[in-house]
């Protein structure tokens, strides 16, 4: 929020209103893509719907409660960061 700020005060309303909305579909996905795979790997389910087939449904698949609590978006987006840097070594800061 600071960054934004800090950019809308210094730039044109046009490059604003751009960066805002660029800022708000990156948080955006991030959200949705943490919000996926803990229900997914949560309870098996998307939108409602058994995606993957539950142990007490006869399946295959246990859920991991674990995903289901707040800690896991903590790991998650840790882990999404990983993979960025792993697919875009750039974007590691170097070493002082």
């Amino acid at each position: 929020m600071g960054r934004a700020e800090a950019f809308a005060m210094k730039s044109a309303p046009i490059p604003s209103l751009i960066d805002g909305i660029g800022n708000g579909l990156g948080y955006g996905f991030v959200l949705i893509t943490v919000g996926f795979f803990r229900e997914l790997f949560g309870s098996g389910k998307l939108f409602g719907m058994e995606v993957l087939p539950l142990v007490s449904n006869g399946g295959w698949y246990q859920p991991n409660g674990l995903m289901l609590l707040a800690p896991s978006a903590f790991f998650l987006i840790g882990f999404l960061i990983w993979v960025i840097r792993i697919l875009k070594p750039e974007q590691v800061e170097a070493k002082e």
